[in-house]
């Protein structure tokens, strides 16, 4: 088999080196100008965003609604009456219990819990509370000398506003009311027109990527669906934890706290610090001692732990897809860009990235970056491993790999692959030889150890024996064949730097099915050649195997002194010496004991 290697350097790699060059410019310069877009169209994008995410909630229940006598129109408008009336009942339920806290607050501050805690802590802090307390009181002293005035009658005339400030008072008022507007008209046009506007995008794409673009959306739409369902799930199971065990501590508007707790873990990471923040405040200030507050704290931790450490990575990293790494630097990055609405939008954007990238090729960055997938390739996770000479790490791969595969799939899938690609760099000179020794070294050994775990039952009347030319061990590529044919029972010898009539009278002595000589380094091939040589002259009917590279650069003169094939690939040396197998000479009357002299190196353990 030749192979064919186009070399990096003269003018075609240097073209290839610019053109790689002007594409990373190329990306580089679009990332800026989508992020200044985003940032400057915040006000128009953000609701569009919003009202996209508000789709994949309620497509779900407008379908399940217009199935009934309501059809789509009656249906959206009664989902979004739901949504819109629960979630303004629920704000005005939680701006008035915020009032109630507030007052609360006020009654305990003269209560004297809290100067009691300070006091507490001004003590065991050796003084750092005191130094901020008497800077505090030197400020308030600096104050109070000022020389004290006559009481003057001021009558206050308020200014007549203009126009752009009386505007800009309810600014903000205004331009929420519109957002809002905005994304309820353009949700209720999203989930009317929805199949219409999944076929536009199919036109967009054009029937080429018709196939493509499809399976785009549909798995884009139902993991993000499926995202947000879990997610909603773990965060009420989280709220209902935490009013729950508030209830229990006895701390007041319990409810309140788990209500927050369940929406603010809809933020990622932040959301359940930033909702401990209040009731374990309020803690500090109703009750006289410090377990509540610590147990509320606690609370919290522990909960949070239990749902983000154990069942979240779970549930949500196998429907998501997402790597937890890229959620916390996207809610980074989106709360930046966007303020709270990017933090709340963070995991659905990463997830529409992520999944694009799968079908999308200008996308596919994302999936490398955010996804929870192995990056690299398995043999090439094998071989960074194997290159960085970390034997445990390289071997952990081989065993979860060797999980779910036979022991052939193992070798050629995973040992093959690697063992090439190590030849190509060291023929590049991009790895050293001591690199290129380790790699199969530790190749060998695994080999080795699968092919003693999945051996199966010795036969005594099936045996094989393999052997290396003098001064080499044998070849990876005919350990890996024999160790296949112990999972089918035979029961192979192995030997090297056995002197040639040792061989012959050996083989004489126990009738082997087949001889495998291995040849792996083309200044031995003589030595080889002799050897097939010897083995035909001896045994006429015997099936002799050559394999090794050196035998493989020149099968023709290979099979000419003597071998009766010469492998090409692994799979495909099994499936023929099986099938020549009932051809070779039937093997009696042979006895297997020989004597040690003979066995020059134990077969491999």
């Amino acid at each position: 088999m030749s192979h064919h290697r186009i070399n990096d350097s003269g003018p075609l790699g240097d073209a290839r080196l610019l053109d790689r060059r002007q594409s990373h410019t190329r990306i580089l310069f679009v990332t800026i100008i989508v992020i200044a877009v985003l940032y400057l169209m915040k006000p128009v994008v953000v609701p569009v965003a919003l009202a996209v995410l508000f789709t994949f909630l309620l497509t779900p229940i407008v379908s399940l609604l217009e199935r009934t006598f309501l059809r789509r129109t009656g249906a959206i408008i009664l989902a979004l009456a739901i949504a819109v009336g629960g979630l303004s009942l629920g704000g005005w339920w939680i701006y008035t219990q915020f009032r109630e806290v507030a007052s609360e607050l006020g009654r305990a501050a003269t209560s004297g819990h809290i100067e009691e805690k300070l006091k507490f802590l001004r003590r065991s802090t050796g003084g750092t509370l005191a130094v901020v307390e008497r800077t505090l009181q030197r400020v308030a002293e600096s104050t109070n000398d000022r020389p004290e005035r006559a009481d003057l009658k001021v009558k206050v005339i308020p200014d007549r506003l203009t126009i752009d400030q009386q505007y800009g008072k309810v600014a903000p008022t205004i331009e929420v009311v519109a957002a809002g507007f905005l994304v309820i008209v353009l949700l209720f046009f999203l989930l009317q027109d929805r199949e219409q506007l999944r076929d536009k995008l199919l036109r967009l794409a054009g029937r080429a990527h018709l196939t493509v673009t499809t399976q785009a959306i549909g798995e884009t739409s139902q993991r993000i669906s499926r995202y947000l369902l879990t997610i909603a799930l773990l965060n009420i199971g989280f709220g209902t934890l935490i009013g729950v065990g508030l209830l229990a501590l006895q701390v007041p508007h319990a409810a309140l706290w788990g209500v927050l707790a369940g929406l603010l873990r809809f933020i990622p990471y932040v959301g359940a610090v930033l909702s401990a923040a209040m009731p374990t405040f309020l803690s500090l200030a109703l009750f006289p001692n410090w377990y509540t507050s610590l147990a509320v704290l606690g609370l919290f931790v522990l909960t949070d732990q239990l749902l983000g450490g154990f069942i979240e990575p779970l549930v949500i990293g196998h429907r998501v897809g997402v790597s937890p790494i890229a959620l916390l630097l996207s809610a980074i990055f989106w709360g930046w860009l966007w303020g709270p609405v990017g933090l709340l939008l963070a995991t659905p954007i990463t997830v529409i990235l992520t999944v694009g990238g799968e079908f999308i090729p200008a996308l596919r960055i994302f999936t490398i970056l955010f996804g929870t997938e192995d990056p690299l390739e398995g043999y090439l996770s094998f071989y960074n491993r194997l290159l960085l000479r970390d034997r445990p790490g390289a071997i952990a791969i081989a065993d979860r790999q060797a999980e779910s595969e036979t022991v052939e799939e193992m070798f050629i899938d995973l040992f093959i692959p690697t063992l090439t690609f190590a030849q190509e760099e060291l023929e590049r000179k991009r790895i050293s030889t001591a690199n290129d020794h380790f790699i199969k070294d530790v190749i060998r050994e695994l080999i080795i150890r699968y092919g003693d775990r999945n051996a199966g039952i010795p036969d005594p009347e099936r045996h094989i024996v393999a052997v290396s030319v003098a001064g080499e061990r044998l070849s990876l590529g005919t350990l890996m064949l024999t160790q296949l044919l112990r999972t089918d029972g035979y029961s192979t010898d192995y030997f090297t730097d056995l002197p040639n009539e040792e061989l012959v009278a050996f083989i004489a002595e126990v009738k082997p099915e087949a001889v495998f000589v291995s040849c792996a380094n083309n200044d031995h091939l003589d030595a080889g050649y002799e050897l097939l040589q010897l083995l035909t002259v001896n045994f006429a009917d015997l099936l002799i195997v050559a394999g090794g590279s050196a035998f493989a650069s020149d099968r023709e003169k290979a099979i000419a002194a003597g071998a009766t094939y010469v492998p090409t690939t692994l799979a495909e040396a099994k499936e023929d010496f099986l099938a020549r197998r009932k051809g070779t000479r039937r093997k009696s009357g042979r006895s297997l004991t020989f004597s040690g002299t003979r066995f020059r190196v134990p077969p491999p353990a």
